[in-house]
């Protein structure tokens, strides 16, 4: 991973896949661990986010299906804090392989972050794979919980 220096501190990029969003939003009453982490994420000056136009999509996607203020306002803060890459066609070749070609939008993620050294933190399974070859470092939501300490 790519380690960036802001001031001193080790500066640590991550790409939230759309589960920890929903998993954030889908009940704005509540104030979960999963919306703490993201919160987290958006706040920490030490971390930047980084996607891609289908993350956003997505995100804006389920936003919609879980509508809230709430939820609109935590897409908006995810949306100023993340920064949108074009990814090289090499990174998506690279990443192909390692998912069903039904799973485009994973390979996207994949080739995200593959591109720019960044941690995906997701459940999703079909990351299995490319996390144990190690092409790139998968955290799921509970292991970013305990890193960050949350």
């Amino acid at each position: 991973m790519k380690s960036k220096k802001k001031s001193g501190k080790s500066i640590r990029q991550f790409l939230v896949d759309t589960n920890l969003f929903i998993a954030a939003i889908k009940n704005p009453k509540k104030e979960t661990i999963s919306l703490r982490l993201l919160l987290e994420l958006i706040d920490d000056t030490t971390t930047v986010l980084i996607g891609n136009e289908f993350l956003i999509m997505e995100m804006e996607k389920y936003s919609q299906v879980f509508e809230s203020m709430r939820g609109k306002e935590i897409l908006q803060k995810l949306i100023d804090k993340t920064e949108v890459v074009d990814i090289d066609e090499k990174f998506l070749r690279l990443c192909k392989a390692y998912f069903p070609e039904d799973e485009l939008i994973d390979i996207y993620h994949a080739a995200t972050c593959l591109q720019e050294g960044a941690i995906l933190i997701t459940n999703d399974r079909h990351f299995d794979r490319i996390n144990d070859e190690k092409i790139i470092e998968v955290w799921s939501i509970s292991k970013a919980i305990e890193e960050f300490g949350i």
